[in-house]
């Protein structure tokens, strides 16, 4: 498998290295070269990367560009910014890059970490897709595509030809995942031993076990997805059963062996974890998150998200949300 580590100006380089050592060390681990790994960016010019502001820096020359017919797949890095400030601006600057994803082939496997997401966002290659990104950019990425299926809580998630990671360390899960897809998850176990491949941190919270990927019937798959998809006020299992070509019965039969719920059960907590992710990653009002997630009224939310979870909104994002103990932390620093 031919892969592209994606260089361009002002990106993160160094885990394009740190995901090139864990494949070789896969190749050596098995015996064979599974993974043939090459820089590449928009043409063969070299690209000079910025590793501090004081000057030291690296030149990488591309061994193909992006648009190489050979190339299976592209890991792309995160870049700097300051924040959700500067980040529309860097992104008009990322234009050509952003047109050049845009026109790869529809086969193309695209991974990014980090801010790197955005470019896949704003390449439209996030519509319809599960997808998830480092957690302060939830409000600006959110906001500005919406067509992206968003699980902020999730520091990896993988949709069809797209693999998304959280974090400046996201290219270990997407590593973690394409050696256990390709060699097993017995030599991805030595390969980690080998390399002291740290695991990513999960946050604990009340509906984290609540997982799509933790399903493996094709059916419940779509029944969470539509359920995301749509306003809390229109979950009804007869508007369901037409959108799935199922009959009620069916439909109500299946979802309570393979979850143990009522399927009126189950649509209500896959909405309330849902509005979990939003109240632990978004600044968003609870009187906005009720009208997002098209609740009929602030008091319908409040009762919902109370009855499944045990907390108030409220109560919830001040025990969980990152943005309220990021600002704590910052004041006890200070």
């Amino acid at each position: 498998m031919r892969i592209g580590l994606v260089v361009y100006p002002g990106c993160m380089a160094s885990g394009l290295l740190a995901f090139a050592e864990l494949l070789e060390a896969a190749n050596q681990r098995s015996g064979k070269v599974h993974f043939d790994v090459v820089w590449t960016g928009l043409n063969d010019q070299p690209v000079n990367l910025q590793i501090t502001r004081y000057g030291a820096s690296v030149s990488v020359v591309p061994t193909l560009p992006m648009t190489d017919n050979s190339l299976e797949a592209l890991l792309i890095p995160g870049f700097w910014t300051d924040g959700e400030g500067d980040l529309s601006g860097l992104l008009e600057n990322y234009g050509e890059l952003i047109n050049t994803l845009k026109g790869l082939a529809p086969s193309t496997q695209f991974w990014a970490y980090c801010s790197a997401v955005s470019l896949l966002a704003e390449a439209g290659l996030l519509k319809n897709k599960r997808a998830t990104s480092t957690w302060w950019l939830t409000d600006f990425l959110s906001g500005r595509n919406p067509d992206a299926l968003w699980h902020f809580s999730q520091t990896f998630v993988a949709d069809r030809n797209v693999m998304t990671a959280s974090g400046v360390n996201g290219h270990l899960p997407i590593a973690e995942s394409i050696i256990e897809q390709k060699l097993g998850h017995t030599l991805l176990r030595d390969i980690i031993e080998l390399m002291v491949v740290p695991k990513p941190e999960h946050k604990v919270a009340p509906l984290r076990t609540v997982n799509m990927m933790q399903f493996e019937e094709p059916l419940i798959r779509q029944v969470y997805a539509w359920v995301e998809e749509t306003a809390a006020r229109y979950l009804n299992i007869a508007v369901l059963a037409q959108a799935l070509h199922t009959t009620e019965r069916t439909l109500a039969r299946k979802v309570k062996a393979m979850t143990g719920l009522s399927c009126a059960q189950f649509m209500r907590l896959v909405k309330v974890k849902q509005a979990s992710d939003y109240l632990i990653y978004s600044s968003q009002s609870i009187s906005q998150l009720s009208d997002h997630l098209g609740f009929t009224d602030d008091t319908s939310f409040r009762r919902t998200f109370k009855s499944v979870s045990g907390y108030t909104p409220s109560d919830y994002r001040t025990h969980f949300g990152r943005l309220t103990h990021t600002s704590s932390n910052l004041a006890d620093s200070t």
